[in-house]
């Protein structure tokens, strides 16, 4: 019979466990700090919203320029944005506990429009113009849409920001929001591309774009792109940036992210036996 003393192994192996754990405490203040200040950043859009409308009705209210149905509209407006705010924080700080978005089957149209509503307001103020297109007959995505809309206001938003800065004349004072069916890999998906006249990005930018608190201006740009990729890449997808040319002159810059087309279970082995079974006529 040999006799063996395990006890250093065990001791080894609980020092090893307690630095995991405390790496994974690390971890999850680092990541709670970030979503601190990710939710400062997102919470801006709807209370910039609410600021609006409420200043919007007071000034009418005073010039004795409103009726009745436009105030209850526009306090309507004020309550959607009010109930938005509380959406963020919840599906925010769920998605960093949990690390899994909130998913359902979600219709392309109305997470592009209820972006655009919101984001509109900071491109009027802007006077940045914005276009956008969305192609017939797309399939409704998987996604957690708050997550998903919250996306597409900070690419808007930021394209904004990007053509001020880069102090555009009223003609190229544009953004284009475009969502179209693509194929990865032989996988159904939708991109949602985002396109701006602005300044562009730098190469030592493009590299360190989605670096937590990596941002090129005060106002943190850098936190909601970080947010961006992560809600993107949670939903089995990809964010990519790059920018445009006229010649050797930058002329703007283009977000883009597709994500995956849901396919209900045995879907693809059914498709492929009914095109294996079909006989040409």
């Amino acid at each position: 019979v040999i006799a063996t003393d395990i006890t250093p192994r065990r001791q080894a192996e609980e020092q090893a466990a307690a630095q995991a754990e405390r790496a994974q405490t690390a971890s999850r203040l680092i990541t709670m700090g970030e979503m601190a200040s990710s939710v400062a950043h997102e919470l801006n859009q709807p209370l910039t919203a609410i600021n609006n409308y409420c200043n919007g009705m007071i000034s009418r209210i005073k010039d004795q320029q409103i009726t009745e149905e436009a105030m209850l509209a526009a306090l309507e407006k004020t309550s959607k944005q009010a109930q938005r705010a509380g959406q963020i924080i919840q599906r925010i700080r769920s998605f960093v506990k949990r690390s899994e978005p909130n998913r359902a089957l979600s219709d392309i149209g109305t997470m592009v429009s209820e972006a655009v509503e919101l984001a509109e307001i900071e491109l009027r103020r802007r006077n940045v113009r914005l276009s956008y297109y969305v192609a017939a007959r797309l399939p409704r995505l998987l996604v957690d849409p708050i997550l998903i809309e919250q996306v597409l206001v900070n690419l808007m938003k930021n394209a904004s920001e990007s053509i001020d800065a880069a102090d555009r004349p009223s003609p190229r004072r544009s953004v284009e929001l475009r969502v179209v069916p693509r194929q990865v890999e032989g996988q159904d998906a939708v991109e949602f591309s985002v396109v701006d006249t602005g300044q562009g990005l730098a190469p030592e930018v493009l590299e360190r774009l989605y670096e937590a608190f990596f941002s090129t201006k005060a106002e943190g740009m850098g936190i909601g792109l970080n947010l961006c990729r992560s809600i993107i890449e949670s939903h089995s997808g990809r964010m990519e940036a790059e920018n445009l040319y006229n010649g050797a002159d930058i002329t703007g810059c283009r977000f883009s992210f597709w994500l995956p087309v849901y396919q209900q279970p045995n879907e693809g082995a059914a498709r492929s036996a009914e095109q294996t079974t079909r006989i040409p006529g």
